[in-house]
Formats: C-alpha cells, structure tokens, sequence
C-alpha cells in the first residue's frame, strides 16, 4: 500500500481509496473527510503514516470528480452536516463546562451564585438539546479528564435531565426548574474533601454520613441564596428512592418531587457511562438493563419509561451488530419501539466499511439488533470510540 504522512493530512481533505491505519483497521472510506479531530488523535497515538491502496494526493469537495454518483454526493453532504452537529455539541458541552465551573467558583471564592445567570443558561440549553437532540445525548462520548468530576457530572446530569423533562411534557417553568436544580444538584460535594466522592474505597460509617449529608448542604445553600423551593427540594431528595430506602430522609415515592426524581436517575445514568479517576466508562446498554431492574424501586418507573424513550435500550451513540451480520451507530432512538432504534450500517457482512454508510431501522426482521459491541470491536470502527478509554 501507499503511504500518506499523517503530518501530510489536512483538514476536509478526502483520498478517492480507503486510508488504512495497517492492514486490519480502516482508518476512513473513500471520499470520507479527514477531520482535525482524527488528525489530533493520529499525532497523540504516535502515528507518522497511514495507508491507501489509491492516490496520495488529497482531494477538496469541490475537486471530486462531476461524474461522482449523486448518492455519494449526497452521502459526503450528509457527513459534513453530521460533523458540524458534532462539532457544535462539542463546543456547547465546552463552553456548559466552563459555566458551571465558573459558579462553583464564584460560589467558594465570591459567595456569588446569580439565579437569573443561571436560569438564562439553561433557557439556552433546553433550546440546545431540543435541536442537536441525537447527538448532544451521546453522553459516554464527552470527556473532561482536566475538570473537576463534579463539574463535568453536573452538566452531563443537567443535559439528559433536560431531555427527559421535555420527554415528560413537563411545563416551560417546571422543565427550567429542573435544569437548574440538576446543574446544582451536587453544590454540597464542594463543601466536602474532594478524597470522599473520588475514591474507590469501602467508606468508613462517617465518611458515608458525611457524603449524605451533601443533599442537606446544598437544600440550606440554595435556600440562603433564595432559590426557588421546587429547586432546593429537588436537590435536597436527588437521593431519595421510591421504596424509602434513599437519603436524607428515607421518604417514599409519593412524597418526593418530580424533579427530585428524575435527577436522581439521570445522575446515575451520567456516573456510570463516564470515566471516573478509578474506573472506565460502562457501555451505555448494560447501564439501561441495570437501571432497569431498579424500577419501582430506587427509580420511578414513569421517569426510567421516559429515558429509554430519549435514549432507546441501546442508546444513541451505541455501536451493534445486526442479524444480518451488519455493524453500525445508534443514531436516532424509536419512540414507537424502545428496543428497536435507527442505525446507521458502516461494516458490511464481511467485515469491509460501506463507502456510502445507509439508515435502517431495526425493528426490520433481517435486521434487528443483536448485542452492543464491546468498546474493543467499536474503536475498530471508529477509533473515537477509544475515548472514555484514552
């Protein structure tokens, strides 16, 4: 095969044969455009070459040639559409980042915490998940290993939260309530060493008592800077489970809030798909079917009814493996059918990348999912995929 310098690639640039990374993993199909992002991960995995059985000189759109098929127009069209949805997540999940940071910062240095600042945020992201909804929902794919966990676990809560509310036809004011009380809903554990929620150790009797008390700590600090009382209880009972056996004070399905509800299980959805200092990310898949055995029981059945709505059994940004012997990306869930979302095939029955990746639905007989795929066969699909593992 022929050599391409990955010092070479550029940017929106396409190669008119597959670019291999060896001879096993494909790296991108034909007329598929090089992104900066792949480019980044080539230099930081200590790639200096790739690999084509085609031309080494790069192609711009606009060089294809005109007798290229109109499908395979329509197909790089739709990919470059597809990559600035990704991009626009990424940017907004960046800048939610630096927010929430922002406030916590402002909060420990300033005793500042402004309720409209953060009502307006999260006006704009309600109107962010309602628009990039299949993609700013692939919550396993965001990464901030410089932030601190607590940061990154509020937005990641606050947007799923977001989903699941609008799911539930919640009303304008009760959905905005919500967004604020779960990018808020950990505002105690700063009052805490951070050693006490980062660890992977058996706590000790006080050490736990001290974490639940982070629910109690954040309710008082809401309260005294003169937050709605849906939102301070929403936080106070983000712990609370519908047969009583949550914290802080052990009260049962009836007697806790909607909101409070659901936070608790879009918090637990968000830690366990995520990377923590200690541990890798779960796949997405195996965290639903857990969940779901806690229904009725730490989790309201109508709130978890409502996430598989937003994210399906197998979760958008999961990858599978069809009936047929296909592989592909969950990338829109089926509101009519949960265990059946839209795919798109990448992988053929032999194993070969489709150069003109296609939808199906897989409630389709001959093509019905099977079983997720591990993250090891998912990175050779996509090495994006690698990211909750880098």
């Amino acid at each position: 095969m022929n050599q391409i310098k990955v010092a070479e690639l550029a940017e929106n640039t396409y190669y008119p044969a597959p670019v291999w990374i060896d001879e096993k993993y494909i790296l991108l199909s034909q007329n598929i455009p090089v992104t900066e992002a792949l480019i980044k991960r080539l230099k930081k995995w200590n790639y200096s070459v790739v690999y084509t059985e085609g031309a080494t000189d790069a192609q711009t759109f606009s060089d294809i040639d005109a007798g290229t098929s109109e499908s395979s127009a329509m197909t790089l069209t739709q990919n470059l559409k597809e990559q600035e949805n990704i991009k626009d997540v990424a940017r907004f999940y960046k800048d939610m980042l630096s927010f929430i940071e922002k406030r916590f910062t402002d909060f420990v240095t300033k005793n500042e915490l402004s309720i409209k600042i953060i009502s307006d945020q999260i006006k704009n992201t309600i109107e962010k998940v309602k628009s990039r909804k299949n993609y700013i929902l692939r919550l396993a794919d965001m990464q901030a290993q410089e932030k601190n966990y607590i940061v990154a676990h509020s937005v990641k809560t606050t947007i799923l939260c977001c989903a699941v509310g609008a799911q539930l036809k919640l009303p304008p004011h009760k959905l905005i309530e919500l967004g604020i009380a779960a990018l808020l809903h950990e505002i105690g554990m700063i009052r805490l060493p951070p050693q006490l929620y980062m660890t992977d150790k058996v706590l000790t009797a006080e050490e736990k008592r001290a974490i639940t008390a982070h629910t109690v700590l954040g309710f008082k600090i809401l309260k005294a800077f003169a937050f709605p009382m849906p939102v301070c209880l929403a936080v106070l009972e983000h712990h609370e489970h519908p047969d009583g056996s949550g914290y802080p004070r052990g009260i049962t399905d009836e007697r806790i809030s909607l909101a409070a509800k659901i936070i608790g299980l879009c918090s637990a959805y968000a830690a366990l798909v995520s990377q923590r200092p200690y541990r890798p990310g779960r796949e997405s898949h195996s965290v639903i079917l857990d969940l779901l055995k806690g229904r009725g029981k730490q989790y309201d059945e109508s709130v978890l009814k409502a996430l598989v709505l937003c994210l399906s059994l197998y979760p958008v940004g999961s990858y599978v493996l069809l009936s047929n012997g296909t592989k592909g990306l969950v990338v829109e869930p089926n509101p009519a059918n949960p265990k059946a979302p839209t795919v798109k095939v990448l992988i053929n029955q032999t194993g070969g990348r489709l150069p003109d990746p296609y939808l199906v639905k897989s409630e389709e007989t001959e093509t019905q999912i099977v079983r997720p795929l591990s993250k090891e066969e998912a990175v050779r699909i996509d090495p994006k995929a690698a990211a909750n593992q880098e």
